[in-house]
């Protein structure tokens, strides 16, 4: 398939509205990962090509987790020489990886990272994820809750 083939399957793909999951599927990365670096390509006038800005491929496991639980991210990117966690995690990272995150806490939580090449640096779209209690540990905060107001 040519390229002004793909660029008019793409766009119409683009057009089209788009569930964001916490877990892509792989035909959908692949496609992604293909239009980033078709967008970022550029042509010196002298004809040699500019490196592309890195692409990313960021997921979670599962949209919803327990606290206490282990929560699993994965990620890949192209074109990127260094990669940082953001948001509800932090530090450097390799360009490819996985990693596996202890969860305490309710509420939602936003990771995401970026991702440095000589092309340029690409954040990667946010993932929400939710920390829930188990039933459990609701009926233990419920417990707690009940014998505070005695007193």
């Amino acid at each position: 398939m040519n390229k002004k083939m793909l660029l008019k399957v793409a766009l119409v793909v683009l057009c089209l509205p788009i569930g964001v999951s916490a877990a892509p599927s792989n035909t959908f990365a692949q496609l992604l990962l293909l239009l980033q670096s078709l967008k970022s390509q550029k042509t010196l006038s002298n004809g040699g090509a500019v490196t592309p800005a890195p692409a990313i491929i960021f997921s979670a496991g599962q949209s919803a987790v327990i606290s206490g639980e282990t929560l699993n991210l994965t990620w890949s990117s192209t074109n990127a020489t260094s990669c940082e966690a953001l948001g509800s995690w932090r530090g450097d990272l390799q360009t490819s990886g996985a990693s596996e995150q202890q969860t305490y806490g309710i509420g939602e939580r936003s990771f995401s990272i970026t991702c440095t090449g000589s092309g340029g640096t690409t954040v990667s779209t946010p993932v929400i994820v939710r920390f829930e209690l188990s039933p459990a540990q609701r009926a233990a905060q419920a417990a707690v809750s009940a014998a505070m107001s005695t007193f």
